[in-house]
């Protein structure tokens, strides 16, 4: 049923521990596809002795996370695709909860749950509702809902709107699932079932990218909903906000100039 896409670029560290934590899941019809982006450290020798027959390892040259990604979605023989990045980990029952909700809304194609970050607590008295998304762009505007580690997607989604765009290093998640969002509702359970670990190696920050390959500074209002404007709008104040209490010059200049007004109005 799931095809389990894990991107692999120098986690040693921490992807024994996410791999784990898919093979520990109580729903077992999966793959586990491991995409070795060219890592550099022990992180391949690590997936290789653990012994599962659903796992399957492929490797490529470095291309990025949005390239192995891609990858994986081609190689993937499953019918839903699942993602999961190398350090982030899955509650046991994260698939379970997923097959429930397609079993329930058999006609939609894009699926989520809900997460911690690894800072939080766990929460003591779960969330079992589900909330029907019927625009993408409303929800968003709140807060990120759609993260990629508690994504999956129907296969077939991406030969209609496209796979990750690969010259984007940052932000290439939102990109894609705002082109989903114009075309489908997303199903959101509000069960935790995945953690988002943020203090594993290897995490891209905002002073290690050029803005050029970042979602930020690709964004187009031209032939969009007043929805999808407005969402945009506010992925650029916020930005901005945060690039004014870092003191970040470069980035608070490029996109003053870029967006102008189109940043308020």
């Amino acid at each position: 049923m799931f095809s389990v896409i894990i991107p692999l670029y120098n986690k040693e560290n921490s992807i024994g521990n996410t791999v784990q934590s898919v093979l520990n899941q109580s729903f077992a019809d999966f793959e586990i596809v491991i995409v070795n982006d060219g890592s550099t450290d022990n992180s391949l020798e690590v997936v290789q002795q653990i012994n599962d027959s659903r796992i399957r390892i492929i490797d490529k040259s470095n291309g990025g996370v949005s390239s192995a990604r891609n990858y994986g979605i081609k190689n993937a023989e499953k019918e839903w695709i699942a993602f999961l990045d190398g350090d982030d980990l899955w509650e046991i029952d994260h698939l379970k909860t997923i097959s429930e909700l397609i079993e329930k809304y058999p006609e939609d194609k894009v699926f989520c749950t809900s997460f911690i970050r690894s800072n939080q607590k766990f929460p003591a008295n779960q969330n079992y509702s589900i909330k029907v998304i019927a625009n993408y762009f409303d929800e968003a505007i709140n807060y990120h809902f759609f993260w990629t580690s508690i994504a999956v997607v129907k296969k077939e989604v991406f030969n209609q709107v496209g796979n990750f765009k690969e010259f984007l290093h940052r932000g290439e998640d939102l990109d894609l699932w705002a082109r989903i969002g114009q075309v489908y509702r997303f199903i959101k359970s509000n069960r935790v079932t995945a953690i988002y670990v943020q203090d594993s190696e290897n995490k891209l920050s905002f002073t290690n990218y050029n803005i050029n390959n970042s979602f930020i500074s690709n964004i187009e209002f031209k032939n969009k909903t007043q929805k999808e404007k407005k969402y945009l709008r506010s992925l650029l104040r916020n930005r901005l906000k945060s690039a004014i209490v870092s003191k970040n010059l470069d980035i608070i200049k490029f996109i003053l100039t870029k967006y102008k007004f189109k940043i308020f109005f």
